[in-house]
């Protein structure tokens, strides 16, 4: 007859804590080798600005630089500005100082009297008898105080007037400088005058009885 099974022990089982306990954080960062743990970076002053208030900010500055340029430049250039006139005015003095006075002109008439009889006013008309040589393109002579030829001119188309016939005449390229000059007509005797006369022109002859 066979033995009986001795029954096996079993152990009992071990009882669990209701709650697990976890350690708490610690209040300052652990010291020694461990990293330390940096918070986040704070935002930069230009971040913290909308892009508007930037972009005004930014042109504010150009104008600035702008302003500053141009007030340079105005100082240099009112520095040379003096200078530059006061040339100018000394090159325009040394040009007249060392050019020659320009020549001027003069004009008149020369009215032959009683000549053209039965002519109608304002017919062409011209010199006869001891006057044949007064006509159109009779030449007129300019001399200065010494003598000398210094211009001519020519007689124009002679008209019929109430005084007789009358030729203009002009004469250009007078020589300045002269104290009196002579304005003579073919030879015909001479009206001296003096140079402010002559520019003011309006010069009469007059020929016959």
């Amino acid at each position: 007859m066979s033995e009986p099974e001795q029954p096996t022990a079993v152990s009992a089982p071990v009882p669990l804590p209701s709650t697990t306990q976890v350690p708490p954080m610690p209040v300052s960062a652990p010291s020694g080798d461990s990293a330390e743990v940096a918070g986040p970076p704070s935002g930069s002053r230009w971040a913290r600005l909308s892009r508007s208030a930037v972009l005004l900010l930014g042109i504010g500055v150009g104008a600035a630089a702008v302003g500053i340029c141009w007030a340079s430049l105005s100082l240099l250039g009112g520095d040379d500005a003096p200078a530059k006139a006061g040339g100018s005015r000394s090159s325009s003095a040394m040009s007249r100082a060392g050019r020659a006075p320009a020549p001027f002109e003069t004009d008149g008439t020369l009215t032959l009297a009683e000549v053209g009889a039965g002519l109608e006013t304002g017919e062409p008309c011209s010199g006869t008898g001891g006057y044949s040589d007064i006509d159109f393109g009779t030449q007129v002579n300019v001399t200065d105080a010494d003598g000398t030829l210094v211009a001519t001119g020519s007689l124009g188309l002679g008209e019929k007037a109430e005084a007789g016939c009358v030729f203009p005449f002009t004469v250009d390229d007078i020589a300045p400088g002269s104290k009196f000059y002579t304005v003579e007509v073919a030879h015909r005797g001479g009206l001296t005058q003096t140079e402010a006369a002559l520019r003011a022109g309006g010069l009469e002859f007059t020929l016959g009885d």
